[in-house]
């Protein structure tokens, strides 16, 4: 019998419902590609707001472990808003934030090997990195929806906890074609399976 006209060992759907405020979850970012490409943002990650008055990063985050493993969360890191020079702030200290809890670095270590692993050639560099984060609500707008805008390093007392949790599912590979990112023509219009 065929997997597609049995379905009778096939687990339950999974929940769609928003994950709940203030969740603590391990999860990688994926970034991704907005090509747009101006001033201090070469690399084609940067995204343009439709308005045209920001310049973000478009984030993909995947829960790794734990209730919510393999749910997505999207969240935009900020480069530049014509509507206030804080935007860009707050985005290098989430960066930053980013990088000490992949790295395992506490945000007051000044080392050569912190300051080392807290540069990057290009945005490309965060992409695939496994981090803590907190997930919210996002409660502004036409229809609540999760968010990460918090990302939690070793100065924390649970950080230890969560980044050790090994995964329960089946791994999925995220550095391999997704970090390859190109604007090269699709060549071929087989599927590839």
């Amino acid at each position: 019998m065929s997997k597609w006209t049995n379905f009778n060992d096939v687990e339950e759907q999974m929940s769609y419902e928003l994950i709940p405020h203030k969740t603590i979850a391990k999860v990688r970012l994926l970034v991704k590609k907005g090509n747009y490409i101006a001033g201090e943002f070469q690399d084609g990650y940067a995204t343009l707001s439709k308005a045209g008055t920001s310049i973000y990063l478009a984030c993909e985050f995947v829960i790794l472990s734990g209730q919510y493993e393999h749910r997505k969360i999207w969240s935009n890191i900020g480069f530049h808003s014509d509507n206030s020079p804080k935007y860009a702030e707050i985005g290098r200290s989430t960066i930053k934030a980013i990088l000490d809890s992949a790295h395992g670095l506490h945000p007051a270590d000044k080392s050569p090997e912190a300051e080392k692993l807290r540069k990057i050639k290009s945005f490309a560099d965060i992409h695939g990195l496994a981090c803590l984060a907190e997930i919210t609500i996002k409660t502004s707008g036409d229809t609540p929806r999760n968010e990460i805008k918090t990302f939690i390093t070793p100065a924390n007392p649970i950080y230890n906890d969560y980044m050790e949790e090994k995964s329960g599912k089946h791994a999925i590979n995220y550095t391999g074609v997704a970090n390859k990112q190109t604007d090269d023509e699709l060549v071929s219009d087989e599927l590839p399976f």
